[in-house]
Order: structure tokens, then C-alpha cells, then sequence
């Protein structure tokens, strides 16, 4: 513990602040490494790109097993499932909100998505209204061929922000 002057009041804090819980989002002090074994924490060398590129409020979204359909280079668009639908709605501002559910044709906004070397990749995200679910597309194949995604890996999706701009991280774990 190391003690501290707080508005004239001395108080002890942690060497190393852990993350902490704000309005139920999962926030990380800027000086905190993640450690391996939290739960729902990007690898390392993810994280720190994340947090070198000016990324913030990171929240884990979830975890899916890539199908066909996801790495079909014809359909290029990976399927967000609607068990993470909650966690998203959750964290979307409500411009996003508007964009997406708006009565136009086009219900989607672009988002940068960060692979696990840390590269960004320009995509939509979109809610296609046919199926109710979210959809990553238009840049999708560039990340599948850039990581050579494979049927059957595993996808760990993460969602930040870098200033406002939604942008999401995407951990794939070979099978």
C-alpha cells in the first residue's frame, strides 16, 4: 500500500489498482497490465495495442466457434450471435443506436476492428433487420485471409472505443 494526499486528506491505495466495475461496465486504469489469467481479458499484446491506439472501455462481448458461413468469402460478413446481442445494445451510444434500427435502407455505420497483431481492419457494422442479428461485413474477407481464419477456430469478440468511435478486437484461437 502506498499512502497518498487526496484533497489535503492522506489515504492508502493499492500499489497496483485492479479493474474496476463503473455503471456495470468493466473499466481499466490506465497503468494496470491485465493478467493472464482474468477472466475476459484479451491476451496481453492485445490489450496493449488496444491501449496504445487510444482504446477505452474495453467490455468483452463473447466467444463463438467460426462456421462456414463465416469464413465463406462470398457471404465475407462474420455473424454476431444474439446471446451477445444484450452485451452490445448494452454499450451502444444511442446515435449507434438510431443508425442501426433507423427505417432506411442502410442500417449500419463503419467501425474499426483490431485482429490480435494489433493491425485494424475498416468493416460495418450492421443489423440486418431479416434476421435480428448483428453482422461485421464490407472488410470481413481482409481478416480472414489476413489471419487465416479456419472453420471450428475459436472467436473471442471484444468491443472500445478509440475517442468515440466504436471499434471492436477480435481473438482467434486456432483449432
Amino acid at each position: 500500500m502506498t499512502r497518498i494526499k487526496l484533497f489535503g486528506k492522506e489515504i492508502e491505495v493499492e500499489e497496483e489498482p485492479k479493474t474496476i466495475k463503473l455503471f456495470g461496465i468493466r473499466i481499466f486504469p490506465c497503468n494496470v497490465e491485465p493478467e493472464q489469467e482474468q477472466e475476459n481479458l484479451p491476451p496481453t499484446n492485445m490489450y496493449r495495442a488496444i491501449r496504445l491506439a487510444g482504446g477505452s472501455r474495453l467490455v468483452y462481448i463473447g466467444r463463438k466457434k467460426a462456421e462456414e458461413s463465416d469464413i465463406n468469402p462470398e457471404l465475407s460478413r462474420f455473424l454476431i450471435p444474439g446471446t451477445f446481442d444484450k452485451e452490445l445494445l448494452k454499450n451502444l451510444s444511442g446515435e449507434e443506436r438510431i443508425k442501426l434500427e433507423d427505417n432506411n435502407k442502410d442500417k449500419s455505420f463503419k467501425v474499426k476492428v483490431m485482429d490480435q497483431e494489433g493491425n485494424f481492419h475498416e468493416m460495418k457494422f450492421t443489423r440486418w433487420q431479416s434476421l435480428k442479428r448483428f453482422v461485421l461485413n464490407k472488410g470481413w474477407n481482409n481478416l480472414v485471409v489476413a489471419n487465416n481464419l479456419q472453420k471450428g477456430d475459436t472467436v473471442d469478440l471484444w468491443h472500445f472505443r478509440i475517442h468515440l468511435q466504436l471499434c471492436f478486437a477480435i481473438n482467434i484461437i486456432k483449432n
